[in-house]
């Protein structure tokens, strides 16, 4: 499998607080089929995560030589989660933040309570800077509860990545009765762990639920996506 959202760089974000979590994570993604990781940091001005691509990139590279160290067979991509705002297609070009991989996919979330930010302006904004958006867990967003919503946003060139928590029921029944419906109309891009801490890291469960409720080619489909290396 391919998670291309966790947060598992140590020290920058709400998730892994040090090198010995970090990499507790990543054998715990392991152990669970996964076998290429995006660390994608929050960028988030308003919470204060604001650790620049220039900064993760150190702690990125300490956290690479330890998996080289113990050996351990995975490979690690950096990236950024981004909060959107007016001021994101700027900080992409001038190299404060980071697409995934260095590629032309940038991870971006938005608020979780209220529409702050036009989703379809910004989806222009980035796609119109040759980028091309993936928007974050959307599903947990209450203003994108439309499939119509979803059918708009790939359209624009944007793409769809649910957290696998919301297939197991971890986000509440609205977020899984959701993502069930993006999946009947093959509306769903991708699917990550979007992993903070243990309690957040089923990515095989989610895998699980889709196999057993859809197919094995769908749930390869999203959790194996390679295209995020095209």
């Amino acid at each position: 499998m391919i998670d291309i959202h966790t947060h598992i760089l140590p020290y920058v974000d709400d998730g892994s607080p040090d090198l010995e979590t970090s990499i507790a994570l990543i054998k715990s993604e392991m152990e669970q089929g996964v076998t290429d990781i995006f660390v994608t940091p929050h960028y988030y001005q308003y919470r204060g995560f604001l650790s620049t691509k220039a900064e993760n990139e150190i702690i990125f590279n300490e956290l690479k030589q330890q998996i080289k160290n113990l050996n351990l067979q995975v490979k690690l991509y950096l990236g950024n989660e981004i909060y959107y705002d007016k001021n994101t297609a700027k900080l992409l070009e001038n190299g404060t933040l980071s697409t995934l991989s260095d590629s032309k996919y940038v991870l971006v979330e938005f608020s979780m309570i209220s529409e702050e930010e036009d989703v379809a302006e910004a989806i222009n904004t980035l796609t119109a800077k040759g980028y091309i958006p993936i928007i974050a867990h959307p599903e947990r967003y209450p203003y994108l509860n439309k499939t119509s919503d979803y059918k708009i946003m790939r359209h624009m060139g944007a793409k769809i990545q649910i957290n696998s928590g919301s297939l197991t029921g971890y986000y509440g029944r609205q977020a899984k009765k959701l993502v069930f419906k993006l999946l009947k109309e093959n509306l769903v891009d991708f699917a990550a762990s979007d992993i903070h801490d243990f309690r957040h890291g089923e990515i095989l469960a989610g895998y699980k639920v889709v196999e057993k409720q859809f197919s094995k080619e769908l749930a390869d489909k999203i959790y194996c996506n390679n295209q995020i290396f095209e």
